[in-house]
């Protein structure tokens, strides 16, 4: 590109910074007491026990409430499942109405955080909604799990880490753009059902990109991917 155009992409790059930091850090934050679960002095042989990797399409959720899915299964592998739905849950909070979104946190989370993570959400996806809204055209959100790690888990707490990646691009808001975190959530069994107690996040690890990739911008990124179906299936707005 020339350099008259920088200044305007930096300004773009800049602005889908916050954009991704408001809605991901948004959501993702804790936003409650964030010590250790109780069991976490645990004995160092039961910390050093290797655990099997788990594939956390299974066991799936029971159902959905909220448009969240609901209904893990008990024990390490419903924690599994839960921390990466929990984890992902941005890429919904994006196209949920205000009301939504309250009601979506009251199915995840756990009584004592629901109220505050609710707050903070719908404040901070509000600003998102307002900044987007201004692209030209279609706006790509994708908040994607890569790989998943369980620091502790007993029958009642549990605490996953999640890498996740998150993609951005709206034309005349944002350049294509992605954010790598790990995502760390405290899991209580409350009702039974797993829900967040509380969330970190970190950013990275970061790969670079490949050697033969090059920046893009909005219009062609989103022209490259004309008639593209998400994995998800839902649509691109």
């Amino acid at each position: 590109m020339g350099g008259h155009e920088a200044p305007g992409r930096n300004r773009v790059l800049i602005l889908a910074g916050v954009i991704v930091a408001v809605l991901l850090i948004g959501a993702l934050i804790t936003h409650t007491a964030s010590n250790p679960p109780t069991g976490s002095a645990a004995s160092e042989t039961e910390a050093a026990a290797p655990t099997r990797p788990v594939a956390p399409g299974t066991p799936v959720p029971a159902g959905e409430a909220a448009g969240m899915p609901v209904g893990f299964a008990p024990g390490e592998h419903g924690a599994i499942v839960a921390a990466v739905a929990y984890a992902t849950a941005p890429q919904r909070w994006l196209y949920f109405t205000d009301e939504e979104i309250r009601a979506a946190i009251d199915q995840i989370a756990t009584p004592a955080a629901a109220p505050r993570l609710a707050d903070d959400i719908v404040a901070e996806v509000a600003i998102a909604r307002e900044q987007l809204g201004a692209a030209s055209g279609r706006v790509w959100w994708l908040v994607r799990p890569l790989a998943w790690e369980v620091e502790f888990h007993d029958d009642n707490e549990a605490r996953v880490s999640v890498w996740v990646v998150t993609v951005l691009s709206a034309a005349e808001v944002a350049a294509p753009q992605s954010e790598w975190m790990t995502v760390t959530l405290d899991l209580a069994w409350v009702d039974g059902d797993w829900r967040v107690d509380a969330v970190r996040d970190a950013p990275g690890p970061t790969p670079i990109i490949g050697p033969k990739d090059r920046p893009w911008d909005a219009e062609p990124f989103d022209e490259a991917l004309s008639g593209f179906t998400r994995m998800d299936g839902e649509p691109v707005q």
